[in-house]
């Protein structure tokens, strides 16, 4: 069975184990590699310049790698009023002065996602409809559409994972360039695109995978699937979730809840975002950034007067819950939780989504 045409890739290949920093090193020859790295007992995605600073087994990172799509915090623009006649940028008239405008955005050129795990690939998902759907969000499709994402499929369970219930793992099908499951000594590796395929081009540690090997793929992402650590309801959810909008575990939340934002902050789908313009001290030019908000937070629900619709932290912890597991699937038809137990690990308080959800199923 022909696997390449010419040194492109075409169909499943394998490749060592041992060879994986070979394997990084060709592509940050490439391409910037952004991918998972340790920092002290937790990780991270970071950009690395060798294939030595991968960590190839890993837990969910600290925050989910949706910051390499959309910044933290992100100049969209830059602003200074000009004298001059020749201006830079893009200008307009604002009572008399002549204001010009520069796209100070982050640079689009092409870099290489590596190590992404099924449940933060699925969190693309959402991301691209919120932010490349009916309103397009120009930064952000730009990012995402230069990213390669070479996922890894999941045959160890995380610590706090569930997104077998979700349809979000351990396994992927798509969404990605190329695709590694790791299977003792080796790594099968599939392609998902042009773009992957060109990754693994003059690549000499490759060659073809026998078809045993996809056969144990599947057997190893059964088994991982049946040792997840976490569980979730999901039979139903969506009618109980509208019909018990009064239940006792909302105010059990409310004792519990500091409100601090880092389930949110943490979670891979959660797109909110706040819009302010710094300005330098000579008053005369700036910068219009936007960086990460959260539901959770007192003030993101106060609006003008002081009015605030949500100023309990009952409502908010509510709310979050709400759109995770309800709000998200009915505008999307895409869950909104990807199942990867981000919030559960990081909650000072140890607020676990699935047990409010088998709470509210009687369980």
């Amino acid at each position: 069975m022909d696997r390449q045409k010419g040194n492109v890739v075409t169909g499943p290949v394998r490749m060592p184990a041992a060879a994986m920093g070979d394997f990084v090193d060709s592509m940050i020859k490439q391409f910037p590699v952004v991918a998972p790295v340790a920092k002290g007992n937790e990780f991270v995605f970071r950009n690395i310049g060798s294939g030595d600073e991968l960590a190839e087994e890993y837990q969910p990172t600290i925050l989910p790698p949706k910051k390499t799509l959309q910044q933290p915090v992100e100049t969209i623009f830059s602003f200074e009023k000009q004298q001059v006649q020749e201006s830079k940028g893009q200008c307009t008239s604002l009572q008399g002065e002549k204001i010009c405008f520069t796209d100070d955005s982050a640079d689009k050129g092409k870099k290489v996602l590596f190590g992404v795990r099924p449940c933060d690939v699925h969190s693309f998902f959402v991301l691209d409809e919120v932010f490349c759907g009916e309103m397009s969000d120009p930064i952000y499709c730009e990012t995402r559409q230069n990213t390669l994402i070479v996922a890894e499929n999941c045959v160890t369970p995380c610590r706090s994972g569930f997104c077998y219930y979700l349809q979000t793992g351990p396994g992927l099908s798509r969404g990605y360039d190329l695709l590694l499951t790791k299977l003792d000594d080796q790594y099968l590796i599939e392609v998902g695109s042009d773009d992957g395929a060109e990754l693994l081009s003059d690549m000499g540690m490759l060659s073809e995978a026998p078809g045993y090997m996809l056969d144990e793929k599947e057997e190893r992402l059964g088994t991982a699937s049946r040792r997840l650590p976490k569980h979730i309801l999901t039979r139903n959810l969506d009618e109980l979730l509208e019909t018990n909008t009064e239940h006792p575990v909302w105010e059990e939340l409310r004792q519990r809840c500091l409100g601090c934002g880092t389930c949110t902050m943490v979670c891979p789908t959660c797109f909110c975002y706040n819009v302010y313009d710094k300005l330098d001290l000579n008053l005369s030019s700036g910068v219009r950034q936007r960086e990460w908000d959260s539901c959770k937070l007192m003030e993101f629900s106060q609006v003008a007067l002081g009015h605030n619709f949500r100023k309990d932290r009952e409502a908010r912890a509510q709310w979050r819950i709400y759109h995770k597991l309800l709000y998200q699937q009915q505008q999307f038809n895409k869950t909104g939780c990807v199942g990867c137990g981000r919030c559960i690990h990081s909650c000072v308080v140890d607020i676990d989504l699935t047990d409010v959800a088998a709470t509210l199923g009687g369980e």
